[in-house]
């Protein structure tokens, strides 16, 4: 699903929409990303923002990035594709999942930090977000096919040997 965000940030004042390069230009390690709302609001931003916040490499790569509209498309086509193939999965190993619009999935597995040490024992990365009163989810980026397919392997060998 896609959003018409200028179009919300004309509506609303006290909007400000922030999209970073990470996941769907595939410009994580620049750390570069927008944001777009009314003046008012940015100029307020500006007032408290670093100088030279984003280097010039980044910079260049996020102008050309804008301009590859199929590779963002193909983001967006991956991104949609694993969200659905993580989703049925959670619903076939009985799992209860937080429905998604983002580029990630959150899923309670019960034991988070139990069944985040065993994926990790098994070369999967996924985030426990305790620390956001959840002890009991984890939250689990949209990778490509392959990625969620090792994820979802590993999670069922975990769920069913919790059930034992």
């Amino acid at each position: 699903m896609r959003v018409d965000s200028v179009g919300l940030v004309k509506r609303y004042a006290n909007l400000l929409v922030s999209r970073s390069f990470s996941k769907a230009y595939g410009l994580a390690g620049l750390r570069v990303g927008y944001g777009i709302a009314q003046p008012a609001l940015t100029d307020l931003l500006n007032r408290v923002r670093q100088p030279f916040n984003v280097n010039s490499l980044a910079q260049a790569a996020a102008i050309a990035a804008l301009q590859d509209t199929e590779f963002l498309n193909k983001s967006f086509a991956v991104n949609r594709d694993g969200k659905a193939q993580l989703q049925q999965a959670f619903v076939k190993l009985g799992l209860t999942f937080i429905p998604s619009f983002a580029n990630f999935v959150l899923v309670k597995v019960g034991d988070a930090a139990h069944v985040n040490l065993e994926l990790l024992k098994r070369g999967v990365i996924v985030r426990p977000v305790t620390g956001d009163g959840l002890p009991e989810w984890l939250r689990v980026s949209i990778g490509l096919p392959h990625e969620n397919q090792k994820f979802l392997d590993a999670l069922a060998l975990i769920v069913q040997a919790g059930a034992k």
